[in-house]
């Protein structure tokens, strides 16, 4: 990691929209009383942010994203992504 917590194996274009990313999961993951990880690793937000989906059958093609996260938390993501 760069300082500052950002991934360096990120394009640099990438990296805001990975920390947007990053707020909403923390965010769902205090709303829900869970650690961040059980709502996405950081792998996962790293690959969506590296080639952002926009639609759920593109998010569902997402490693870590399967039909149980992809039907909770699918929306939510794409509106994130949302310029």
């Amino acid at each position: 990691r760069a300082r500052g917590g950002a991934p360096v194996d990120l394009p640099e274009e990438a990296v805001p929209v990975f920390e947007r990313l990053r707020a909403w999961r923390a965010a769902t993951a205090k709303e829900q009383g869970v650690p961040a990880y059980v709502v996405f690793h950081d792998a996962t937000l790293r690959e969506i942010a590296a080639a952002p989906p926009s639609t759920l059958e593109e998010l569902g093609r997402v490693s870590g994203v399967g039909e149980g996260k992809l039907a909770r938390y699918g929306q939510q993501v794409l509106d994130t992504l949302a310029p």
